[in-house]
């Protein structure tokens, strides 16, 4: 199971339908200026350190997105993160798969540079299990979709859903599917003792 790249990350597998999903809001001319932070406060902190990607979501969790309960673990090419592989090729098209990645040595805040920016379509600011968080796509790859989950200082939850097979040309679907997987692995991430 091979996940694609999306200019700055990398991606993966299933087929699910997206449930309602919270607003996004689009965001313009993004900085990091002076010493405030471009995203809303935490509601707490949640370390990333020492967690396995491939647990973050649960067995039952997996059914619900209706994807395999295979996991597959791999090494990011990004930053040395922990990542892992989730989805299925069976069912009707679409089919969704998404790549968690949990990255420790990089703020959220990296993704308002104007280097990151540069490669970026859109980025939405939005809310996944009361986390500020920020919706991705990219220029190359138009219907790959991140979701960035802000869970600590210099650590956040990178969830990138894409399509199985055959590519379209919007990344709402996938973008819809990113925000399901990433509202489930904060689910399991806040109720870690």
């Amino acid at each position: 199971m091979i996940c694609l790249a999306l200019l700055v990350s990398v991606s993966a597998c299933d087929s699910g339908t997206p449930q309602d999903t919270p607003p996004t809001t689009a965001i313009s001319a993004p900085t990091t200026t002076g010493t405030s932070r471009p995203l809303p406060p935490r509601p707490r902190d949640i370390s990333l350190k020492g967690v396995d990607p491939c647990r973050v979501l649960t067995d039952q969790q997996l059914e619900q997105l209706r994807y395999s309960k295979t996991r597959l673990p791999d090494t990011g090419n990004r930053l040395g993160e922990a990542q892992c592989s989730v989805g299925n090729t069976f069912g009707s098209p679409p089919n969704y798969g998404s790549l968690i990645s949990l990255i420790v040595n990089e703020d959220i805040t990296e993704w308002f540079t104007p280097d990151r920016q540069a490669g970026l379509s859109a980025t939405n600011k939005i809310d996944i299990a009361g986390f500020p968080a920020l919706e991705v796509t990219g220029k190359q790859l138009k219907d790959d979709c991140q979701v960035l989950v802000d869970v600590a200082n210099g650590e956040y939850l990178d969830i990138l859903s894409s399509p199985r097979g055959e590519r379209g040309t919007s990344p709402e679907p996938f973008c819809a599917e990113a925000r399901r997987v990433a509202e489930l692995a904060m689910q399991t991430l806040l109720s870690r003792k």
